[in-house]
């Protein structure tokens, strides 16, 4: 079925260069796609540009926290879930030595393991089952401007004749991935790399806690695991870096940092994956989402935003952003008038720099607090505590809370919790609970600068809270 949907018949090239679209998708990933089987079925005329459309094979994007499980629910694709053997996720479980701890999602929420390929193409299916999507396999070359610099739409050189096309639209969004080649033209953004991921799929493995993900924390630096199919377990290894590491490093970074950790439920699996020698290596990106607003253009996903995907947070934002945008363009009488097509662009960014802060906050802050021992610890100390430590964290972390004043809070509670705790073992202790406070402003300090720049307003809206409106860690998303 999925075959014969991305076969789907296309418009002739004539018949693409007279005939106008509402909105023009560059890249047919997880963002591009997502939008195009949501807009579709309300009538959008949508032209869907990649290279590609078989299916991919990624290490990330194989978690869906509850928060996006529930935005995709909102947008009526909540099924696009079934049918490829995608795993619940009802909580987290954080080893450290010995001890461990699980964390269950609020309110039985769950969220999904999934392949992401697999995922992707029922989406894509979804998409182009509609005919008012036209599929267009073709590399977008360059973004078309009217003579008053107005986007109008992209030229693309088409995968089967080689032939320089054009396509005219009332929106582009570019869609096109961390790798984006259209980033410079409608962004000040600066990508970094954060570290690597090392990727190894264990199969038929058992994890110490079923049907949670898994954080740990024993060794230098963090791993996860989570299950993405009935018999198949994701492990995403941490590799410290801001250059691709080469074989011989991944290697010597396994057996010392890695191989004396894995819990003995999976270390069969998991040396049966070594064998095999499948892994892959992806950079770690963030990059905060620092828009130049063009008018007929808008950029959506990791051409935007990207985030540390430690936390799994990266679907969330995602479609959360889909939401937003769908919502404005929807109240859109119809796609004639460009003024109105710009405004509802400018409100889209401002509203979804509030809704994704924490979750960008969140990711990178938690990679830097995973990688340091005095915070690694304190962070595992505190969460054992239970209680609302443990709740509102995890809320967060689930993406059902985006309540800028509790991600604060328990930072602030987290860094002098541990701080204390180093004091009361023992005085001498202090130089290292300085220590801990300095790192701790340190990793936050420039996450806030660049995902809250309005400082003052930032403040201000702690300041006007109001406490009791405040229903902590509910089902429904909370945004500023």
């Amino acid at each position: 079925m999925i075959k014969q949907l991305l076969q789907f018949k296309r418009r002739t090239s004539s018949n693409l260069e007279e005939s106008g679209f509402d909105i023009c998708i560059i890249g047919a990933g997880m963002a591009g796609a997502t939008i195009a089987a949501y807009l579709a079925p309300k009538g959008v005329r949508i032209a869907l540009i990649d290279q590609s459309f078989e299916e991919k094979k990624r290490i990330v994007g194989e978690l869906l926290q509850p928060g996006a499980v529930l935005s995709l629910k909102q947008m009526g694709l909540g099924h696009l879930l079934d049918g490829f053997d995608a795993q619940p996720v009802e909580g987290y479980a954080i080893l450290q030595g010995d001890e461990r701890i699980t964390i269950p999602y609020p309110n039985h929420c769950k969220g999904m393991g999934l392949h992401n390929g697999r995922f992707l193409q029922q989406i894509r299916a979804s998409a182009l089952q509609n005919t008012t999507v036209t599929q267009i396999h073709g590399k977008a070359l360059q973004l078309q401007e009217n003579e008053r610099h107005e986007i109008t739409g992209i030229s693309y050189r088409d995968s089967l004749t080689s032939k320089i096309k054009t396509i005219h639209a009332a929106l582009t969004i570019t869609s096109d991935g961390f790798f984006s080649n259209f980033r410079d033209h409608l962004s000040n953004n600066e990508k970094t790399v954060t570290s690597y991921f090392i990727g190894l799929i264990l199969k038929d493995c058992e994890t110490p806690f079923p049907k949670h993900g898994h954080v740990f924390l024993s060794g230098p630096t963090p791993f996860i695991c989570y299950p993405i199919s009935s018999y198949e377990v994701r492990l995403l290894i941490d590799f410290p870096a801001e250059q691709l590491p080469k074989k011989q490093l991944i290697q010597t970074h396994l057996d010392v940092n890695v191989t004396p950790y894995i819990p003995d439920c999976m270390r069969n699996s998991y040396q049966q994956a070594l064998q095999e020698g499948g892994f892959k290596v992806m950079p770690n990106h963030y990059m905060a989402a620092k828009p130049i607003i063009r008018k007929g253009a808008v950029l959506l996903g990791d051409a935007l935003n990207m985030r540390h995907p430690l936390t799994g947070g990266g679907l969330t934002a995602v479609f959360s952003d889909i939401q937003i945008l769908s919502a404005h363009l929807l109240a859109m009488p119809d796609f004639s008038n460009t003024d109105l097509i710009h405004e509802k662009i400018e409100a889209y960014y401002r509203e979804r720099q509030h809704a994704n802060a924490n979750l960008n906050i969140l990711a990178n802050a938690l990679y830097g607090v995973m990688s340091n021992d005095l915070l690694k610890t304190a962070v595992f100390k505190y969460l054992q505590c239970g209680g609302m430590n443990a709740q509102e964290s995890i809320s967060m972390l689930a993406g059902l809370n985006r309540n800028h004043y509790t991600l604060m809070k328990q930072f602030c509670f987290l860094t002098a919790f541990g701080a204390c705790n180093l004091v009361q073992h023992s005085i001498s202790n202090l130089p290292k609970a300085l220590k801990l406070l300095s790192d701790a402003i340190s990793i936050i300090k420039p996450l806030l600068k660049n995902e809250v720049p309005l400082a003052v307003l930032f403040y201000h809206y702690l300041e006007k809270i109001n406490y009791r409106a405040y229903s902590g860690y509910g089902a429904n998303v909370q945004r500023p």
